[in-house]
């Protein structure tokens, strides 16, 4: 994907966020999105097949990455329902030791690179909302479009998105040296159309 495309893309979630923050609600503790809440957890089989991304789709022939999407799916919901939650903890570790590689093998070298990379392998198009310092370090909003793990699923009234989760920690523990402490609080799987992850770098 071309920067001219990313940056067409981060335009235009964008221009979603407002009005889908301000429609937004909390039920029994958790925001939901303005999209209607299924109930119903894990996602159905049918939920996960040929997702649309319509800036990822712009960047291949055919139906590839449709394709490309519904088998990594295959793999990352095939766990047993008899694990319920105990198991989302195994993907952040996952994920921190994926994005630790990342960086330790040179796959990404600085912050610039976390976006290249993540459009290059159409994991998703990343957007530093926002950035603020506070007390012992700094605050960041992060907000990942067309998102593999979640794009076009369901609300089913909370973010799933944990194994990128742990990416993120990863990549910006090693990049820093730093404590990172990371949080999904909005995805498409709580009814809104990006995810947003609240991060915070110690010193």
């Amino acid at each position: 994907m071309k920067d001219e495309e990313i940056k067409k893309a981060i335009d235009f979630y964008r221009s979603l966020i407002e009005n889908e923050i301000s429609n937004e609600r909390i039920v029994n503790g958790k925001l939901i999105g303005p999209r209607k809440l299924i109930k119903q957890h894990p996602v159905d089989l049918k939920d996960i097949i040929n997702p649309e991304r319509p800036f990822f789709d712009k960047d291949v022939v055919d139906d590839l990455d449709h394709l490309y999407v519904t088998t990594f799916r295959f793999g990352n919901f095939k766990k047993p329902l008899s694990l319920g939650k105990t198991g989302y903890g195994t993907e952040i570790i996952a994920g921190i030791e994926l994005g630790t590689k990342l960086v330790k093998k040179g796959f990404i070298n600085n912050f610039n690179e976390i976006s290249e990379f993540l459009a290059k392998y159409k994991m998703g198009i990343f957007d530093v909302f926002s950035e603020e310092k506070i007390e012992n370090g700094k605050m960041l909003d992060l907000r990942v479009y067309e998102c593999i793990e979640c794009s076009k699923l369901p609300n089913v009234g909370e973010p799933i998105c944990y194994f990128e989760t742990g990416m993120i920690i990863g990549i910006l523990k090693e990049l820093t040296h730093q404590e990172v402490y990371a949080e999904e609080i909005r995805c498409w799987a709580n009814g809104y159309s990006f995810c947003q992850y609240n991060i915070i770098i110690k010193d």
